[in-house]
């Protein structure tokens, strides 16, 4: 113990290499008090000190000195010393913290690897630190390395304020938080997740996709597999990861209202056919760049931003927006208007399952799309351009219905197999109704010997597993809420996707049911009822919400008048009234993915309800009651199940005659109020004899859309509440890389050197030396005058578009001259 005589140096000694506690920091006031005490107990108290309390003195001072011998001899002797504390167990630290926070790095391997020590044991002082956490903060990354080996948890959080070495993190240094990035420590904890390889798109297995296509093609469902609505990198602070990237720090703020170097891209009409095939082939000739949404939108928002602002040309903006959303429909291959989504496909489609279109490319647009909404609000120019919210609105409408039906096209075929006619119950399958030939069939019987129960113990075999199930449905959405996670897709706009997708699930799910009755009786809902929890327990796995601010909608006061916007839009949804059950209403969006997906399969789940339980209703009043349950079945619906459809099983209870007499009444007397009420939308399905109404749901209807507002981009993607999020705002800005700067110069030169940019350079000054003469000698005759024309530009963008050439006589011929007169030979 003779390190301990000298009390000159106060402080902790450490030999060569070794790392130890910032003597600066406050952090580290208690444990290096901690080790002062030590050495004075050591040196000057031997005598004084009990057995028990020397031998404890003894066994922090050899690990504090990295006296390996000493520790495991005192261990071997006392062992239950690994889990006391210095200098007291109720305000001290442990063997192990001692060895972190000093890096005595053999010593903390024996800890643990010997001694079985508990990583995840705490101090006891306010502080409150775990061994992990005492070693993020004392910068230790071999440290850190060796607890994650003994299982140390980085979500644990013994302190009050919910401090973990999660967060630590975020703040520690770089190679640290590398760490953490690259192990995928940060959020929740490690997610497991299934790979089936089905190939439920349509290719083969050795069609050349990228990565996103095979993760898509991979994607499946866990049911522990938790996903929340934000990135696990955004819980662990954004910010102070975005303050790792130098050149966002250094890039200045973007001036939305006036064009400042390197903010805008000057060109001419001439450029621009150039330019958005650039911006087009971005996904395709770029690697980087084949999933950066903002890029194009930033592109496109600087070319506005110099027509608009610096140029001041309206006809020059509204033909650029113009061209750029006639491309992107050309692109994705949408349309305004109404299409049927049950014959889109081409019958004589050898693979109909890749029919239905892109996700991936519709997915890339539409947040292409969401992010200009972002740059034109806030460069205010709705206001002058009330066009460009509603063509956006529009277009944002197409793309989501004709991502859905591209979806549903996927679905359609797995509907049948995977969720109708899936069977997992044994009394499903051993059934026998009365209507049936039962002569060749026998009721099966549940198994009951030794053997029987044991395969059914067993898991299921590898051809069971290769069959349809409710699982690979789900693996289509989950391909969905892959890409829609991927591009950046803004919550709300997500949540419009989901729910018209199952809008579309619950409509043929629904009429199928309700047309087949093999499928209406009480054993087989109840194998469908379970097959749809399947999607239940997809969408618990799956939920999130958008944020609400305190004012929704409001999209109209972006433009001059509020009138002009409700006046035009006829793609919006409701704002005047709050229905968080209705979709026809803004609302609705803001609740969760579960309760929207839920109320929209709610017909579906009310249908196989009321086929368990409608031949269990013996009395007039039970009857009632249960039908005023429902919410949306209607009585024809309720009519056609009960008399028509409905498949009793042998020795199953008739529904009494005078209920279905009861049900018929109610429906010519209250029908069509029922009708007027309901929130449905259905068809009329005619045949040769008869015309079914109200009957089968409409599965080609498509809801309004609606945009984030100010309030709901500026937290989503500028500064947040009080600008605290300054660098979030810089990562969204339209700011361009300077490779894709390059690449666009390099596009504005070879027009310019192939003599293809003939238009009028805007921002170019009258140069003729003729027109300077002749304007000089001018003034000499004539008096001065002061003219206010002067002051600004002789010339601006709109006069390119005042003026029309028709063409001259050599290019056409006049019909309104005789041939013969004209020429007589």
């Amino acid at each position: 113990m003779d390190a301990w005589i000298d009390n000159t140096h106060t402080e902790p000694v450490l030999s060569i290499g070794t790392k130890g506690p910032d003597t600066q920091s406050p952090l580290f006031t208690g444990i290096l008090s901690a080790k002062r005490q030590l050495q004075s107990e050591s040196t000057n108290n031997d005598l004084e000190l009990s057995h028990s309390n020397l031998t404890k003195t003894k066994l922090f001072a050899a690990i504090c000195e990295g006296d390996f011998v000493t520790t495991e001899a005192v261990l071997s002797s006392e062992p239950e010393l690994l889990n006391s504390f210095f200098p007291e167990d109720s305000n001290g630290f442990s063997p192990l913290i001692f060895a972190v926070a000093f890096y005595q790095y053999e010593i903390a391997e024996s800890l643990l690897r010997i001694h079985n020590a508990d990583p995840d044991v705490p101090d006891t002082t306010t502080t409150k630190y775990t061994p992990l956490m005492w070693a993020m903060a004392t910068n230790h990354l071999s440290m850190v390395s060796l607890l994650f080996e003994f299982n140390a948890d980085p979500e644990f959080s013994p302190c009050v304020h919910g401090v973990n070495a999660s967060s630590l993190a975020s703040n520690s240094s770089p190679e640290i938080f590398e760490y953490f990035k690259s192990h995928n420590l940060f959020g929740s904890s490690s997610k497991t997740t299934e790979v089936y390889p089905l190939h439920t798109f349509g290719e083969t297995a050795n069609d050349s996709v990228d990565d996103v296509t095979f993760k898509i093609q991979m994607q499946t469902l866990a049911a522990g597999h938790a996903m929340d609505s934000s990135d696990d990198e955004d819980d662990a602070d954004e910010e102070a990861q975005l303050a790792f990237d130098t050149h966002l720090v250094q890039t200045p703020e973007f001036n939305y209202q006036k064009p400042l170097p390197d903010q805008y891209i000057k060109f001419s009409d001439s450029d621009i056919p150039s330019l958005l095939d650039y911006i087009f082939g971005l996904r395709t000739n770029s690697t980087a760049n084949q999933h950066n949404t903002k890029l194009p939108a930033a592109i496109l928002f600087q070319l506005i931003h110099y027509s608009h602002n610096k140029v001041e040309s309206k006809d020059l903006t509204e033909y650029l927006f113009d061209y750029f959303i006639t491309r992107v429909r050309s692109v994705t291959n949408t349309k305004s208007g109404v299409f049927n989504m049950a014959v889109a496909n081409d019958p004589n489609d050898k693979n109909p399952s890749s029919g239905g279109g892109d996700i991936v490319l519709l997915s890339y647009w539409l947040s292409v799309g969401q992010f200009l909404h972002f740059y034109l609000t806030r460069g205010n120019l709705y206001t002058r351009y009330p066009k460009f919210l509603h063509e956006l609105l529009n277009l944002t409408q197409s793309l989501i219905a004709t991502l859905s039906f591209s979806i549903n096209t996927r679905l359609n075929l797995l509907a049948d197999d995977c969720i109708l006619n899936f069977t997992s119950l044994v009394d499903v399958s051993s059934a026998l109704y009365a209507k049936d030939w039962n002569i060749f069939k026998s009721q099966k019987k549940h198994p009951n010997s030794y053997d029987d129960i044991l395969d059914m113990l067993y898991p299921p075999s590898l051809n069971e597993l290769m069959k349809p199930s409710p699982l690979r449905y789900v693996q289509v959405l989950g391909a969905l809420y892959y890409v829609l996670e991927i591009h950046s897709v803004d919550p709300l706009l997500r949540l419009q996707t989901f729910s018209q997708v199952f809008y579309y699930i619950n409509a043929i799910i629904f009429n199928r049911l309700i047309a087949n009755s093999r499928y209406c009786s009480r054993t087989k809902a109840m194998q469908i009822r379970l097959n749809i929890s399947a999607l239940e327990d997809w969408l618990r796995s799956h939920n999130f919400h958008a944020y609400k601010p305190d004012k929704i909608g409001g999209l109209g006061e972006l433009l001059r008048s509020s009138s002009e916007f409700s006046n035009s839009t006829q793609s919006a949804l409701f704002e005047d009234k709050n229905k968080d059950d209705d979709p026809h209403y803004l609302s609705f969006y803001y609740k969760s993915l579960y309760h929207i997906a839920k109320t929209q399969l709610l017909p579906t789940i009310e249908l196989l309800q009321w086929l368990q339980v409608s031949t269990g209703l013996k009395d007039e009043e039970e009857f009632i009651n249960t039908i005023n349950e429902f919410e949306t079945l209607n009585y024809y619906q309720l009519i056609k199940l009960t008399s028509k459809l409905y498949r009793y099983e042998i020795n199953e209870n008739k529904v009494p005659k005078s209920l279905v007499q009861l049900l018929k009444r109610l429906m010519s007397e209250q029908g069509e109020a029922q009708i007027g009420r309901s929130k449905l939308h259905y068809m009329t399905q005619s045949t040769f004899l008869s015309k079914e109404v109200y009957i089968y749901l409409n599965p080609n209807h498509v809801f309004g859309v609606a945009l984030p507002n100010s309030s709901e981009l500026i937290m989503n993607y500028g500064a947040g509440i009080g600008g605290v999020k300054s660098l979030r705002a810089k990562k969204y800005q339209p700011t361009l890389p300077i490779s894709v700067m390059d690449d666009i110069d390099i596009i504005l030169t070879r027009n310019k050197n192939d003599n293809v940019n003939d238009a009028y350079d805007y921002e170019g000054t009258d140069t003729d030396e003729n027109s300077v003469e002749v304007k000089s000698s001018s003034k000499i005759d004539e008096p001065e005058k002061d003219d206010p024309q002067d002051e600004k530009k002789a010339f601006k963008g709109d006069e390119l578009f005042k003026q029309i050439q028709p063409p001259s006589l050599l290019v056409h011929k006049e019909w309104g001259v005789d041939e013969i007169e004209s020429n007589p030979w």
